[in-house]
């Protein structure tokens, strides 16, 4: 639950899959790739390229009107499903952040260099605390498995239509891994 890149100063309305591009471009911000075949999950709103898998488009076991969970049918809302237990660590990481730093709710009032500094301060923080392995209760609280997040349900990126970005054959590649993973979780 540490945090590994943060690029600070960009707008609010700025969308995430913009900074994630430019920060996919600029090697200059030593992003922390991916190698091998290895890939970070990421969530509907970022492409599904090669190193970034996100889950299938349209793929909802969640039932929208009730919000209640159903179990799981078919290769790619299992799939889905396990794709975004794996991601949740994320959501609980910054909720746990956003949780333990008040300060963070009152930023519009600072100037947009302290706004920076606070939260690099606060992220540099959260991980020193982390990776001290000091019994923390924010922690403690976030790694139970009913836990959520401030954050969950707010701001999440609609399905409807297909954000995929496209370069070739890496994207039918990666495409065909989450196929793949897809179909050999429906035969466990």
């Amino acid at each position: 639950m540490c945090f590994t890149f943060a690029w600070t100063g960009w707008e609010g309305a700025a969308h995430d899959c913009c900074i994630f591009s430019e920060a996919l471009r600029r090697e200059e911000l030593g992003f922390p790739h991916p190698t091998g075949n290895k890939y970070y999950l990421v969530d509907a709103g970022y492409p599904h390229t090669w190193g970034y898998m996100s889950p299938y488009k349209g793929e909802n076991f969640l039932r929208a009107r009730t919000r209640q969970l159903r179990a799981p049918t078919g290769k790619k809302e299992k799939f889905n499903y396990l794709h975004s237990s794996c991601r949740n660590i994320v959501e609980r990481t910054f909720g746990v952040w956003k949780a333990r730093w008040s300060i963070l709710r009152d930023m519009p009032t600072f100037h947009i260099d302290t706004q920076r500094d606070i939260v690099l301060a606060t992220m540099a923080i959260h991980n020193y605390i982390r990776k001290k392995n000091t019994p923390d209760m924010a922690f403690q609280v976030a790694e139970n498995e009913t836990y959520m997040s401030l954050l969950d349900g707010e701001g999440a990126p609609s399905s409807d239509g297909d954000n995929t970005f496209t370069n070739g054959e890496n994207t039918i590649y990666w495409m065909a891994m989450r196929d793949l993973i897809a179909t050999e979780i429906c035969t466990v």
